[in-house]
């Protein structure tokens, strides 16, 4: 007898145990690298900016919070060993209210459905443990060997994380929104423009945030067509865009930007016109206003704009091979196109510039041959992309055309 009780026990310890441990690396690491995003900008928004999440401390806190909460429902309810993965369920149901949070939620504080669905679940919990004592409640030996313990208690381990993992709603892109927010917060503007690199999906905010990290690196007009440009020039700035529940609000963009937007300027447009007809204005102030001349597709406008922000007087040796990529392109565009083919930048009968850089021309030459190579609209529109689709010679000829793969994502 002492020595099947010794077995019981030790088997019973071993559940505890490995239980124990699946369930706080999942917690940790679906709480730290899933869902750490959507709780920073919750305790952003909810306590209105006064503290900050960090996401490894609050990892461990909620973690260990939540095996405290199963240590007490576990001494409790007294399951028996078989079934003791079901002490786990409270736990798992807190996680899963606590990470279910979106945009809607933290405008508008709300437990939305789990108002009634906690308590139902909650009520069928009571009725599964009263179940699971009575049905294991009488003691038989061949019945309490290891494998035949483990096994339920691992798949109801199993299913009551496949069903947390499958609760929240929240889109790739607004984790990518909110990681690129924190790094920027963090001053890692390098890292935040990586956030979602490879990913077409994107939205107005998420751009914004790409386009701001880029300017503090000084790299907005070099990189600017690196990533999905959906919204024109509201992708790169929107002032009228203000909700309290941004980290990096417009605000701290207008004043990189060089000042504040007041409260009376109801356009980016006006407000580039103020800050650029102001002695405020900065080389960020000019490549943004120029990268939305671009982005508006107004090469006229860029092109008459261009010599008042960047001195390209023949004074200045390989004043135009100097100009940052996007501006290049987009004068090769606005040009003599045979010409352009050659490096050659003609407007009419002078010839501005010779640009040197052997592979930038041949790209440009490919660019060309590759459009030509294709008669069906929708081969080309995609197969250019493949290709060329970070250059502003592709967002100019076809970003208006995009279907499939390259439409509009959210």
């Amino acid at each position: 007898m002492n020595r099947n009780n010794s077995h019981r026990q030790k088997t019973a310890g071993l559940i505890r145990y490995s239980c124990s441990v699946l369930f706080m690396l999942f917690s940790f690491c679906y709480l730290f690298f899933l869902q750490g995003e959507i709780l920073a900008e919750a305790q952003f928004v909810y306590s209105k900016g006064i503290t900050t999440y960090n996401l490894f401390v609050g990892a461990v806190i909620i973690t260990v919070v939540l095996q405290i909460v199963q240590w007490i429902v576990g001494l409790a309810s007294r399951l028996p060993s078989r079934w003791h993965a079901l002490s786990y369920l409270p736990s798992m149901l807190m996680l899963a209210i606590v990470t279910d949070v979106d945009k809607a939620a933290m405008a508008h504080f709300s437990f939305g459905p789990w108002k009634w669905i906690a308590p139902l679940i909650l009520c069928v919990y009571v009725l599964l443990v009263l179940f699971a004592n009575r049905v294991d409640g009488g003691y038989n030996g061949a019945a309490h060997d290891l494998k035949s313990q483990l096994y339920p208690n691992y798949i109801i381990l199993f299913f009551l994380i496949l069903a947390v993992g499958s609760t929240p709603q929240t889109s790739d892109v607004y984790h990518f929104e909110l990681k690129a927010e924190r790094l920027i917060l963090n001053q890692d503007y390098e890292a935040a423009t990586r956030v979602g690199e490879k990913s077409l999906k994107t939205n107005r905010r998420l751009t914004q945030l790409r386009m701001y990290a880029l300017s503090k690196l000084g790299q907005l007009p070099e990189r600017l067509f690196e990533y999905p440009q959906y919204d024109g020039s509201r992708g790169l700035l929107d002032v009228t865009d203000t909700l309290d529940s941004y980290r990096v609000s417009v605000h701290r963009i207008c004043l990189h930007l060089g000042a504040f937007c007041g409260k009376s300027i109801h356009s980016t447009e006006r407000y580039y016109e103020l800050m650029l007809a102001d002695s405020v204005w900065n080389q960020h102030t000019a490549d943004y206003y120029l990268c939305s001349l671009l982005l508006d597709k107004n090469l006229k406008e860029f092109q008459r704009q261009l010599p008042k922000y960047y001195d390209l007087s023949d004074s200045i040796p390989d004043a135009y091979n100097r100009l940052p990529k996007a501006y290049r392109e987009a004068l090769l565009l606005q040009g003599d196109r045979k010409q352009a083919l050659q490096g050659k930048l003609v407007m009419g009968t002078d010839t501005l510039a010779t640009f040197t850089d052997a592979d930038f021309i041949q790209q440009f030459k490919e660019y060309n041959e590759t459009k030509k190579s294709f008669s069906d609209p929708i081969e080309r529109v995609n197969k250019t992309h493949r290709l060329f689709g970070k250059t502003y010679w592709w967002y100019y000829d076809y970003s208006d055309q995009a279907i499939g793969e390259l439409k509009r994502r959210r």
